[in-house]
């Protein structure tokens, strides 16, 4: 009597399709918002409600040229400036946090741990009033230092939390053979403990930068024009009877590249860190 083909392969195949057709959907609802976006940046205002869109029409750059006389550039420089070093004194102080969280050995470390995660917990205007009082009071308003120091102690909770789990998966047997070795703790720390998690290093910082850049509300309450990120200046396209919406989707598009090129050339080293150390 003849076997009976296996089904496996062709659910399997079935199985493998219809993951591809998602994963082509998920990144169509992604992109193409994008896509208008820039597509209405480049469109005289004459044809923003022009439908069908004509994809192919030749580019006006008209709304891209007065976002950029405008000072649209200085925004960016100041987006630039404190998401790079949130972001650098972030993961410094997660990393420090998240090792010694992970050698922890107390029955009140969880209990610790959920209390660093409740600084994230609440909205942020509940914070807003008592951060600007006291940023008036110690004259921060509208200052590097200010808001800087705010993004600091908004993200700190997320790298900890990130880097506690990288580290628990680095083997203690590796750290104490380099305390027999010779090296001290901070030694240790340094030289072995903080290279085997450079994936996550890379992915929370990844994240971190993106959560400042994005960050749009605590800017607009301590910042005015010396410190202001450029989400503070989006609103400003918006009238009292009309919206500019090329020069808005000009500046959006704009504010948009620095953290996907920086996301794109950490692709390798950002899969890694979010999938664990399984992707090589």
């Amino acid at each position: 009597m003849a076997a009976r083909p296996s089904r496996r392969p062709v659910r399997a195949g079935l199985s493998r399709a219809v993951g591809y057709v998602l994963m082509v959907l998920v990144v169509l609802v992604a992109v193409v918002p994008l896509l208008l976006m820039l597509r209405v940046a480049l469109t005289p205002a004459a044809d923003w409600r022009s439908m069908p869109i004509d994809w192919f029409r030749a580019p006006f750059t008209g709304s891209f040229s007065q976002v950029l006389s405008d000072g649209f550039l200085g925004t960016l420089l100041n987006s630039f400036i404190i998401a790079v070093v949130t972001t650098v004194a972030v993961v410094l102080l997660s990393a420090i946090a998240g090792h010694a969280l992970a050698r922890m050995r107390s029955r009140h470390k969880e209990n610790f741990l959920f209390f660093v995660l409740g600084t994230r917990m609440g909205p942020a205007v509940v914070f807003a009033l008592p951060l600007y009082l006291l940023a008036t009071k110690v004259q921060l308003v509208d200052t590097y230092v200010g808001i800087i120091l705010v993004y600091i102690v908004y993200n700190l909770a997320f790298g900890i939390w990130m880097m506690h789990g990288f580290f628990l998966d680095v083997p203690a047997e590796v750290e104490e053979a380099g305390l027999m070795d010779g090296l001290s703790e901070w030694g240790v720390f340094w030289r072995v403990s903080l290279r085997m998690v450079v994936p996550g290093l890379i992915a929370t910082a990844t994240l971190v930068f993106i959560l400042t850049w994005n960050e749009f509300f605590y800017a607009f309450v301590l910042t005015r024009e010396d410190a202001n990120p450029f989400t503070t200046t989006i609103p400003g396209y918006f009238g009292a009877f009309q919206v500019d919406w090329g020069q808005m989707f000009a500046a959006s598009v704009l504010g948009v590249l620095p953290p996907v090129i920086f996301g794109v050339l950490v692709r390798r080293w950002l899969a890694r860190g979010l999938s664990g150390g399984l992707v090589e």
